[in-house]
């Protein structure tokens, strides 16, 4: 993965500023990346990094462009932890190039992770989402099936009936913001 295939190449500088700093601090190289497409440009995110947790956090606290991009960075952090707290910062901003991370944490095993975005999704980013969402129709299927087993293999016996998942209700939002016309 080539940070170059993440984020947008208006911030190619902020990127070339902030990287330094993360590739010194990685445990190893990203795992392999799910693609999809933003704005008709392929993106390819690594599913996890393995950057040290306080070299990622102190990085989050940059000023700008560059502490969002360590916060989407983060949302694919190996900590679920640390995943959550990222995801917690990053949906205070309303940037469009971040919808990307947001959206895949929708098909995430850690339910306090997906139980954050559902509450989030109704009020954030909703242009950029449905542009988003409309653009990877393939990719929002996957998610979807995702959270049906993990829902099924982890959390059935908490959530019996599936329509009171927050997986669900998360996918539901998303599947609602997906439907809208665009302006």
């Amino acid at each position: 993965m080539t940070e170059t295939e993440v984020f947008p190449a208006a911030l190619a500088g902020t990127l070339a500023r902030l990287l330094p700093a993360l590739s010194a601090s990685q445990l190893h190289a990203p795992s392999a990346p799910f693609e999809v497409h933003q704005d008709g440009r392929l993106l390819r995110i690594p599913v996890r990094t393995y950057y040290q947790r306080e070299q990622l956090l102190a990085c989050t606290q940059l000023a700008g462009d560059a502490g969002v991009i360590a916060l989407c960075l983060g949302t694919r952090h190996h900590d679920g932890h640390l995943r959550e707290a990222c995801l917690r910062q990053l949906l205070l901003q309303e940037r469009a190039w971040t919808v990307p991370f947001v959206v895949h944490l929708c098909g995430e095993y850690v339910l306090e992770i997906v139980e954050v975005i559902g509450a989030a999704l109704p009020d954030w980013n909703g242009a950029a989402l449905a542009r988003y969402l409309r653009e990877n129709p393939a990719y929002v299927a996957t998610l979807e099936r995702r959270s049906i087993s993990y829902w099924n293999c982890y959390y059935r016996g908490h959530y019996p009936v599936w329509e009171d998942y927050p997986g669900r209700r998360a996918m539901a939002a998303l599947r609602a913001l997906q439907q809208l016309t665009p302006r």
